[in-house]
């Protein structure tokens, strides 16, 4: 997709935005509106209804004292020229007996009096009269008198009909330049709203076009949800770019590390087969070549599995008792003919009735790599103490040697995978143990630490919780970030 049909993609957004707002503020202004207006419409009929309701009672008390003339008497005093009312008295027949004004709505009166029923002696009757040929809007309430006759008074309310129909159209002249500012306002106010996602997504297409993870959305002093889902997104980008450099990194370590082996591996395979005259025992030889190398490359893969494991939390654990003597017991047998061959002293002081909760293999593998590195990297003729020691809350596993230590620009870099230090270059390994070991740590909600001097040796420590706790069964931490040491 094009960056201008992206950008008419957002304009469309901004405008349905403002569209949808435009809406709502109209529907709101038409209810507000005809709320408004119908109050405003009941105001005014009740005040003529009540106007014309004091007439009925002020004539019908006339009517009561004098009879017709006595209205009529009423009539013929000089009145306020600007008094619109007309009043008439007919009996059930809609015969007329008194009348103050001839007007042309009065037939339509009369025929609204033949098809509807007359009111009762306690009630009055309401009509609204209009007609276009005939001048003005008139409104007449009808009383009976007595069982013959009924009093009519009307006023003329057109002026009160001229105050609606301005107040309509007052209503309509606001309305719509209204809603023509509301949809510009609104269109801007939702572009400025939505600039955070419009470069969100322009971030995304470069890095779509480009495959550069070093882009970043640029960050708006606006405040809010977009506001955060951008630096939300920079920080996924962060977290990515380190994982994939990481990636990088690792497979680099991985090539330079594997080519030896596989070299020696074709190598012993080439010179067996280019002999002229096979010779059995030099094959035998070139195949346990082979197979010592192929076994190398298998501890390496395994053991990055194992880690690849671990960092996607993916390390499942089967917890049990563990008697930690007993373990520290079987590391030590297995390690007694290497340790013998450099005169290194193995020693088990782990306490008798020390024990934890947790994966007996995982913890093992954890123990044997320690000890192992311990071994490679201690002195000879010196020892490798294997200690122990609880509290109220967690178990520690020791491993202590009077090696040749780490040095202090070394300590924080030692969990990586594949680092080795400079000591370690001399001796064979792969440079994930400690790696392992942290990870086998971390999937037991555990910690990891070392203590160590140049020249005078090194401790590991692994400290586990007295019961492992079941949500805790995997690891869901990057191996490759820094640990205290």
């Amino acid at each position: 997709m094009s960056s201008k049909q992206t950008d008419s993609l957002h304009l469309t957004f901004s405008f349905r935005l403002a569209l949808l707002y435009t809406v709502f503020l109209a529907f709101s202004f038409s209810v507000l509106f005809s709320t408004t207006y119908q109050l405003v419409a009941r105001m005014v009929a009740t005040r003529d209804r009540d106007v014309i309701q004091a007439q009925l009672e002020q004539f019908r008390t006339l009517y009561a004292h004098g009879g017709v003339s006595a209205i009529a008497n009423y009539f013929n005093q000089p009145i306020n020229p600007g008094t619109s009312v007309f009043v008439r008295i007919v009996d059930r027949n809609n015969r007329v007996h008194f009348i103050t004004v001839s007007h042309p709505l009065w037939n339509l009166l009369d025929h609204k009096m033949k098809e509807d029923q007359k009111p009762t002696a306690n009630e009055s009757r309401w009509d609204e009269l209009a007609r276009e040929e005939s001048e003005g809007s008139w409104m007449v309430g009808t009383l009976r008198l007595n069982s013959t006759y009924f009093l009519q008074v009307g006023r003329n309310n057109t002026e009160s009909k001229l105050v609606l129909v301005q107040f309509r159209r007052m209503g309509m002249r606001i309305l719509f330049p209204a809603l023509l500012l509301s949809l510009f306002g609104g269109w801007l106010a939702a572009r400025s709203a939505l600039a955070p996602l419009r470069a969100l997504n322009k971030t995304i297409r470069n890095i779509l076009q480009t495959g550069n993870l070093q882009q970043r959305v640029p960050e708006h002093t606006q405040r809010g949800e977009l506001g955060t889902l951008s630096a939300m997104f920079n920080r996924i980008l962060d977290k990515n770019e380190m994982l994939v450099q990481g990636s990088k990194d690792t497979l680099d370590n991985v090539a330079h590390d594997l080519r030896t082996p596989m070299t020696h591996l074709r190598n012993s395979a080439e010179h067996a087969l280019q002999m002229a005259e096979p010779d059995p025992l030099i094959q035998r030889e070139a195949l346990a070549d082979c197979m010592e190398e192929s076994e190398h490359i298998l501890q390496m893969l395994n053991a990055l599995m194992d880690l690849a494991e671990a960092s996607t939390g993916g390390m499942s654990l089967h917890p049990e008792t563990i008697p930690l003597r007993e373990l520290a017991d079987e590391v030590i047998d297995l390690y007694s003919l290497v340790a013998e061959e450099r005169n290194i002293t193995l020693c088990n002081d782990v306490p008798t009735d020390l024990t934890v909760h947790a994966d007996r293999l995982r913890v093992r593998q954890a123990l044997t790599n320690l000890t192992d590195n311990a071994i490679k990297y201690g002195k000879e003729g010196g020892e490798v103490v294997l200690t122990g020691n609880s509290d109220q809350s967690q178990v520690s596993l020791s491993v202590r040697d009077n090696g040749c230590g780490i040095a202090g620009e070394d300590l924080d870099r030692i969990w990586d995978r594949l680092y080795r230090c400079e000591q370690s270059r001399a001796t064979s390994g792969l440079g994930l143990g400690l790696s392992m070991v942290w990870a086998i740590a971390e999937a037991h909600g555990g910690t990891i630490d070392v203590q160590s001097l140049p020249g005078k040796g090194s401790t590991f420590s692994i400290h586990l919780s007295r019961s492992l706790n079941v949500e805790k069964k995997v690891s869901k931490a990057n191996p490759n970030q820094k640990r205290k040491a």
